[in-house]
């Protein structure tokens, strides 16, 4: 070994190695666990949307369910509002009750298995850190670790 390779610090050039060689194989779980973490929220934000579309089509019944069946009813349709029986608009939200609940049980389970990902991506992680010293100790230096 020569004096000159006893000057480059960890993760620095050297003649032979690059510089990043101990953060190649930390870069593909560090970016799925960005992206599923992503897609994880992504899914949570669809649930809240459905759990709010489900609680407006039950207010909407509850107001509608007070009216006589003989009344004049109107469905918003873009800008304009069309007539429509109380009864048709009726199962008309009933039917979207059924197709948000449905969906939100698809993305729950979609939640789920992003869950089962990020944390097996996790542990690839941590294990990748325990089997490289020199990452560990530069990604602790830089802050990204406690």
């Amino acid at each position: 070994m020569s004096p000159r390779d006893l000057c480059f610090p960890i993760g620095a050039a050297s003649p032979t190695v690059p510089a990043d060689h101990h953060r190649i194989p930390f870069k593909n779980p560090q970016s799925k666990f960005v992206e599923t973490t992503q897609r994880s929220k992504g899914l949570a934000q669809n649930v809240l949307q459905r759990k709010k579309d489900i609680h407006m089509a039950a207010l909407t019944g509850a107001e509608l369910s007070s009216l006589p069946d003989d009344i004049p009813c109107y469905k918003p349709v873009g800008r304009s509002f069309v007539r429509e029986p109380k009864p048709t608009i009726m199962s008309a939200l009933e039917e979207q009750v059924k197709t948000a609940s449905e969906e939100i049980e698809k993305t729950e389970g979609q939640k789920e298995h992003m869950q089962k990902v990020l944390n097996e991506t996790e542990t690839n992680i941590k294990e990748l850190l325990q089997g490289n010293e020199a990452l560990s100790r530069e990604l602790l230096k830089a802050g990204y670790m406690q």
